[in-house]
Order: structure tokens, then sequence, then C-alpha cells
């Protein structure tokens, strides 16, 4: 008859997270787990781009040359980890970490992961000097390539250089909307953080990056600035109430601008557009007046990812625009996506 013990008893078992890919200059989370089963220390060896940035559930740890040994934890069977990268030249690169959990007796759990880091790289060409544009049909001829040949979304602003001739400017009802919309979501925050005090501070200084282009940010000011998503989330997932509240606020600030509501239909049409290419034009109904028929323009476009980090500004040839007659036209029209 078997023995009833060896029937239920437990194995030892074990478990290393990492995920498979990340964005380039984002935070990688990674942890490892176990049960019925004693660790004397865990190793975790990691090379660039990849670097340390915190642990968690540990007492007793030491790094050294990339390499992080913890011999002690808090509470048995689990260690946390997060781990900074930073962007390389490849747009794609393989990085390998490897993970030791020593145990008693010399025995040792060998397990190597590896994460795929990726990011996105804007790629620009100008086919034409002169871009024409048919004022009844809408079609544009010569429209500039662009296209995100790497991976990841590309957040971009598109504006026009000091020395262009001609400006990019918005349109009336898209400022109209922005302006109102600003404004009655203030007035509802505020009413909000009367009725929840510790929100008041979060959402000041949420209005005071509100201000900014945050795409021209620099790069210190980025880090600042996701500081300040990650305060306001946090506060949010700490009360159930402000949340559903937060939200309502936003519901009632749209209800309030209604009548302004296809402007953003059309808005959202070509951020899914863009989007399904992992490019996200921030201002694609920016337009040219062409009140002359003809314009010169000079165009930058200013660039980010998910994660705020730096890319380069990518600067534009002088580009000729013509028309049969005057008439206004979308900055995105001008582009051919993808």
């Amino acid at each position: 008859m078997p023995n009833e013990t060896s029937r239920f008893e437990t194995k030892p078992k074990s478990l290393i997270y990492l995920p498979g890919e990340g964005l380039q200059g984002e935070g990688i989370p990674s942890y490892i787990l176990w049960e019925n089963m004693t660790v004397e220390s865990v190793q975790v060896s990691l090379g660039p781009p990849l670097r340390f940035k915190e642990i968690f559930n540990a007492e007793s740890w030491e790094i050294h040359d990339n390499v992080i040994t913890i011999r002690k934890v808090g509470i048995d069977g689990y260690i946390g980890l997060s781990f900074e990268s930073s962007k390389v030249p490849p747009l794609e690169v393989m990085v390998p970490i490897k993970y030791l959990i020593y145990q008693p007796h010399g025995d040792t759990i060998k397990e190597v992961k590896r994460i795929r880091l990726f990011k996105p790289k804007l790629e620009i060409q100008v086919s034409a000097k002169e871009i024409s544009i048919n004022p009844d049909t809408g079609f544009v001829k010569g429209r500039i390539g662009i296209k995100n040949v790497g991976r990841g979304t590309l957040i971009m602003s598109i504006s026009t250089t000091e020395n262009s001739p001609t400006e990019l400017k918005t349109p009336p009802e898209h400022r109209e909307f922005a302006e109102k919309f600003a404004s009655d979501l203030n007035e509802e925050m505020s009413n909000l953080a009367k009725e929840f005090p510790e929100f008041q501070p979060v959402w000041d200084e949420m209005m005071n990056w509100e201000k900014r282009n945050l795409i021209e940010l620099s790069s210190e000011e980025r880090d600042e600035f996701v500081v300040s998503i990650n305060r306001l989330a946090n506060i949010l997932a700490s009360n159930k109430d402000l949340l559903r509240r937060f939200a309502e606020a936003y519901a009632k600030a749209f209800a309030r601008n209604i009548e302004l509501i296809e402007a953003i239909k059309k808005f959202v049409s070509i951020y899914e557009s863009l989007v399904s290419k992992d490019l996200l034009l921030i201002n694609p109904f920016d337009e040219v007046d062409l009140s002359n028929e003809r314009a010169e323009i000079v165009l930058k476009i200013i660039q980010t990812d998910k994660v705020f980090d730096t890319y380069e500004d990518v600067m534009m040839p002088k580009i000729q625009l013509s028309s049969s007659q005057a008439t206004k036209v979308p900055i995105y029209k001008l582009f051919k996506w993808g």
C-alpha cells in the first residue's frame, strides 16, 4: 500500500518572471517566487543597456558590477526587482538576465531569461520640393513620406521653424474646444478637490504641466512629469470614491461641450489611423492657409515616445505649396503615413 504521507507531499517550486520585450528607456519589472524550499541566497546578473534600479522585500543585499546578490528577504518566498533600460543604436537588442537561486547542500537553480528591447525610429522621405493641393477634391500630390521603421509609438508635434515664410494655425473650432473643455474640466476638478482635499496639490501640479508643451520638455523635465503622472495614478488608485468622482468629472466636462463633439470625432478618427502605424501626431488639424494660392513652408518635427524619452528634432527642407485657388489644408494631409 503506498505511503499516504508521500502522496500529499508538496514539492519545491520556483517561478521567475521577466517580460519578453520592452521599450528602450522604460523600467523593466521582474520577480522571483518560491515555495516549499529553503533559499540561502539569490544572485541576478545583467548587462547593458539594463541596470539595476530597485529591489523589493530584501533585508540584506549588495550589488557589484551589475550582479545583485540577495542574502536575506523580509517575507519568505518573494523577491521583486526593477531594472532601468537606456537607448542603444540598434532598433532592437536582446538582453539576457541570469538568475541563480542557491539552496542548502550546494543545490542551485539556474535560469536565463531574455528580454527584447526595442525603440521607434522616424523615417522621412521628401520626393518632391513642391506639394500641390486640389481645393475641390482635397487631393494632395507630392506628399511627404513618413513612417516608423522601428517599434513602439512615436509621439510627434509638427510645427514651422522660426525662418519659415508660412506658419501653421490651429482652426478656431479646435482651439475653442480645447480652451472651453480645459476651463470646464478645471472647474469640475476644483469642486472635486474641495470634497477630497488630498487631491488638490496633485491636481495643481498637473495644471502646471498642462500649461507646458509636454513634447518639448527637457530630459529632466520629462522625468519630473512622469513622477507627477505616477503620483496622480497612485492617489486615484488608493481611493475608489475619488477615482469614481474623477471619471465623472471628465464625463461632465465633455457633456458641457457636446456641441463641439464633431471636431473631436474627426480628431479621434485621425488618431486611430495614425496610431495603427505606431505614429501619434498631437496636432493633426493645425493648418496651412494658402490665401495667395502659393506658399513656402519649413517644417520641424518634435518627437518623443510613451516614456517621454529624448529624440532629435527632424528639420525638413523648404517645401513649395500650391493650389488653383485659396484654400486651407490640415498639416496631416501633407504627409503619406506609414
